[in-house]
C-alpha cells in the first residue's frame, strides 16, 4: 500500500511539473520554463531540484523593473542566469554556484525577468546579449 501511495505521488507530481512549463523562445532557440511570478515561487526558486532536462528551466518575473540579485540558497546544481529588461533583450548572463549564499546581481536597473538554465546552456547556445526572449 505505501509503495502505491509513493507511486502515485511520484507520477503526480512529475504531471503537475511537465504542466506547468511554459513554452519560450530566446532568440530561435525553443525552450520550457517553470514561471516563478509571486514572491513565494521566486524564493524557492530551483531549491532542491536535482537536474533540469537540457531545453528547460525558470523565469523570474518580477512587476516593476529594477537592479535584481539572484542567489544558490539550497539550490543543488549550478546553473546560467540571464538578466532581461523592458524591451525583453538579454542585458547580461552570469553564472551562479550551486548552494551559494553571494548574491549575484545585474548591473542593469532596469531588469524585469531572469531565466535560469543549465550551466553554460546560453554559452552552448550562442545566446548573447541582446538576444530577444519570446514569451506566450
Amino acid at each position: 500500500m505505501i509503495i502505491r501511495i509513493l507511486l502515485i505521488s511520484f507520477v503526480t507530481a512529475f504531471l503537475s511539473s511537465k504542466e506547468n512549463l511554459t513554452p519560450a523562445k530566446i532568440g530561435e532557440k525553443e525552450i520550457l520554463l517553470q514561471v516563478a511570478n509571486t514572491q513565494a515561487l521566486r524564493a524557492e526558486g530551483l531549491m532542491g531540484v536535482k537536474a533540469l532536462e537540457y531545453n528547460q528551466g525558470m523565469i523570474f518575473i518580477w512587476p516593476n523593473a529594477s537592479r535584481k540579485c539572484m542567489w544558490m540558497k539550497n539550490t543543488l546544481i549550478d546553473l546560467s542566469v540571464a538578466f532581461i529588461n523592458r524591451d525583453r533583450r538579454i542585458t547580461e548572463i552570469k553564472e551562479l554556484q550551486s548552494k551559494s549564499l553571494e548574491s549575484i546581481c545585474s548591473s542593469s536597473g532596469n531588469i524585469i525577468a531572469a531565466i535560469e538554465m543549465n550551466e553554460g546552456w546560453f554559452k552552448e547556445n550562442s545566446i548573447e546579449p541582446g538576444v530577444e526572449v519570446f514569451l506566450p
